[in-house]
């Protein structure tokens, strides 16, 4: 058995995984809490992680109430982006900024100003990849700008899913996936490009983790971690992974052709290649590494249930009330339409956007069609993604959606409706620790197994409800292009008062 954990924004999930019977045996979950403010802070306490991640793999184990000695591996996805940093005594310096942090947006924008090498580069023609305000590279800059006391104590830089690793092994190692993330990851040749952390300081008072491979071990699990998860010391801790890169593993999505959509607190949208693709004519894909030594072109938004959940907290309404009124409602939520940036914005690139809706009148205004406007609002942002995708040659013809919003069948129907794409739900809704759990298992066999195949183990392990299985409704697809195009085009109007 193999223990997934997904760190999240709001909480850290915890699943056991039997891979003789390819079946979750036991899950547990601990949230806490995050902190912002209006000038776009958005952080939390790595100890609230460690923390969560204890209680709730206790609550796994409990749950499958089983022996400790069975978990032969430990796997961790975690958010992305989120800037962990340690003084020389493995001391937090202070809270971690994570990625829906959008303070440093001007800092970032000052900084790929400032072009690299002759004859002047943009900061993506250097790594491969685009830097939104929600990569590490921003939050380290305004750490430097804001408080460089804080700076200055800086001896070791992690990412969540890093830092829990580091918790569990007392290793300083980083995989290059999660790395891919960072802003100062050359994401061709798989290192920490030296040319943009000169930039960033050619006297830095840090040293960068030791990159691993995603099938190598990031260490053993120490005796203290293990007496305080319940665990047997020693069992392997496999390298981890961004939740993305995690979540293409616990869907199988580890070779061309297939397509999985994210419906979490953000929207992401990917794909895996076998080649690295050409992003500087599509500045909206994040050109990720993926965990299997491939690469996996992303496309995000910054709001998704968190914009949902909103308006159904402020409607008052429950999820199966929420499922109603989208059976309810029509196409195009009887003219009203959301702009749901309650965070900023990503896709388009406005991290000072603000959300808005338009169209409302004396006859339209109701829960149903404002449930309906925003869950119409950030599946149109999302599926902007398969176009852009498509552009560079990536071609599908299903999808897969995990995530909480994954749960509601009438907003998988709109998805469908929307993309003209068959639309599936995994059984296991947290792709995340999914992924965590049978990277886990590969990376255990590769132990013992030379050569052991990560295909192998997803294809037995590839879990589909067959039941959730929705198809684009012809008559729904053509309504929604034309609502699709207009929205879109609201968008395009919207940006230029930004711009």
């Amino acid at each position: 058995m193999y223990l997934g954990i997904d760190c999240g924004t709001q909480g850290t999930k915890v699943l056991v995984w039997d891979a003789e019977r390819r079946s979750v045996a036991g899950a547990g979950y601990a949230g806490y809490h995050l902190y912002s403010d209006e000038h776009g802070k958005k952080e939390q306490h790595p100890a609230d992680w460690i923390d969560a991640m204890i209680n709730a793999t206790r609550q796994a184990l409990a749950q499958a109430a089983i022996s400790p000695s069975l978990i032969r591996g430990i796997g961790v996805s975690g958010q992305q982006h989120g800037l962990v940093l340690l003084d020389e005594c493995d001391r937090v310096i202070r809270p971690a900024k994570l990625w829906c942090d959008t303070g440093p947006a001007e800092l970032l924008a000052e900084f790929e100003r400032s072009r690299f090498t002759a004859p002047s580069a943009p900061l993506s023609d250097i790594i491969g990849i685009h830097v939104p305000v929600a990569f590490t590279l921003a939050k380290l800059l305004w750490v430097k700008a804001l408080e460089p006391e804080n700076y200055r104590k800086i001896r070791k830089i992690m990412l969540p899913h890093e830092y829990l690793n580091f918790y569990l092994t007392g290793e300083y190692r980083a995989e290059c996936s999660d790395a891919s993330g960072t802003g100062y990851f050359d994401t061709r040749r798989r290192c920490w490009s030296e040319e943009v952390l000169d930039r960033v300081d050619p006297l830095r008072p840090f040293s960068l983790p030791k990159l691993i491979r995603s099938a190598e071990p990031h260490g053993e699990l120490r005796p203290a971690a293990a007496a305080e998860m319940g665990l047997d010391a020693g069992i392997v801790v496999a390298s981890g992974g961004g939740d993305n890169m995690m979540s293409a593993i616990g869907t199988g999505n580890i070779s061309e052709g297939q397509l999985t959509m994210s419906l979490g607190t953000s929207g992401t949208l990917f794909t895996f290649t076998e080649r690295q693709i050409d992003s500087r004519l599509q500045p909206d894909i994040n050109a990720f590494c993926s965990a299997n030594d491939g690469w996996l072109p992303l496309v995000s938004t910054m709001n998704m249930t968190n914009a949902t959940t909103a308006f159904r907290q402020l409607l008052n309404k429950s999820l199966a009330e929420f499922e109603t009124a989208l059976s309810a409602s029509s196409p195009g939520a009887g003219g009203i339409s959301c702009l749901p940036y309650l965070n900023g914005a990503r896709l388009p690139n406005l991290p000072a956007a603000s959300a808005s809706l338009t169209g409302i009148t004396g006859h339209n205004l109701n829960a149903d069609n404002l449930l309906r406007a925003v869950v119409e609002g950030v599946s149109f942002n999302l599926c902007r993604g398969i176009d852009i995708l498509s552009r560079c040659d990536l071609r599908f013809t299903r999808l897969v959606v995990i995530g909480g919003g994954s749960n509601s069948e009438g907003w998988r129907q709109i998805i469908a409706n929307v993309s003209g794409l068959s639309v599936v739900k995994s059984l296991v809704t947290d792709a995340g620790a999914l992924g965590g759990a049978l990277q886990a298992h590969w990376c255990h066999l590769n132990q013992t197994v030379s050569g052991a195949c990560l295909g192998d183990i997803c294809s037995l392990s590839m879990l589909e409800d067959d039941s959730s299985i929705v198809e684009p409704r012809p008559e729904r697809y053509s309504r929604y292009r034309e609502l699709y195009l207009a929205y879109h085009q609201q968008v395009d109007n919207y940006k230029s008062q930004w711009s």
